[in-house]
């Protein structure tokens, strides 16, 4: 039997119960995303005949900031196999492509705090990785994970329906 989210909680979920999903497979170790989110351009506009000193405002272009993952450095090679694809146009290593499959829906899963229910779901749809960073800094006398990063860009992101009521 499916477990489902209590319909009482009143209580925000917390922002450290998470997956990413990249080709329905987690990440390993991801340890940050940035945020979510889109704007809408505002077009001003007013008529040659209109009567009124007043501008008018109509919605324009839609646009969605880029994602940032950033992950503790394993032997997970999803980062690298993905940038390194649209990097040097590789579907796999040495094979050069003339259309490269480099985008990619990306699912992220919020989880309860029993980190098993899966609470919110959204989908990245036909992402493509526009920056990698391989190592983060090296520093001798650190008491730090290293860290590999990717700069996610999108083309809009939905809500999914998850079992949770």
């Amino acid at each position: 039997m499916p477990r489902f989210a209590d319909t009482t909680k009143r209580d925000p979920y917390r922002n450290f119960n998470f997956k990413i999903l990249i080709d329905n497979q987690v990440v390993a170790a991801c340890k940050k995303m940035s945020k979510l989110s889109a704007s809408v351009d505002v077009v001003k506009f007013r008529s040659g005949n209109s009567s009124s000193a007043v501008t008018e405002l109509m919605p324009g272009r839609v646009s969605y900031d880029p994602v940032t993952l950033e992950a503790g450095l394993t032997n997970d090679k999803t980062f690298e196999t993905w940038a390194t694809m649209l990097m040097r146009n590789e579907a796999t290593p040495g094979d050069r492509v003339t259309d490269p499959n480099f985008r990619k829906d990306i699912q992220i899963q919020v989880l309860d705090l029993d980190n098993k229910t899966v609470v919110r779901k959204y989908t990245l749809y036909r992402a493509w990785c526009s920056k990698f960073t391989a190592v983060s800094d090296l520093v001798g006398d650190a008491n730090e994970v290293i860290i590999e990063s990717i700069q996610i860009e999108h083309e809009g992101f939905k809500r999914e329906d998850t079992n949770a009521v």
